[in-house]
């Protein structure tokens, strides 16, 4: 019989799983943050300069967004 391993002890899947949660946080903050502002995601990919669809790819955690795309776009910067 094959001793039984905890997927999470594998260092790829366990860095895979870490990475894909953190993902997951940003995507509902982002959302969660947008619509407390009263935008649109093409509201708000209009004020820092991104395509809605830009947006919804970050708030259903297909991509991340980075401090980079942040800093170039803000309003002001």
């Amino acid at each position: 019989m094959r001793k039984k391993t905890n997927i999470f002890e594998k260092p790829g899947f366990a860095k895979k799983f870490h990475q894909s949660s953190i993902r997951y946080k940003y995507a509902v903050e982002i959302q969660k943050l947008r619509v407390e502002a009263g935008l649109t995601q093409i509201q708000l990919g209009e004020m820092i300069k991104v395509p809605q669809s830009s947006i919804a790819r970050w708030e259903n955690g297909g991509t991340n967004i980075t401090v980079e795309t942040l800093e170039k776009n803000w309003p002001g910067s």
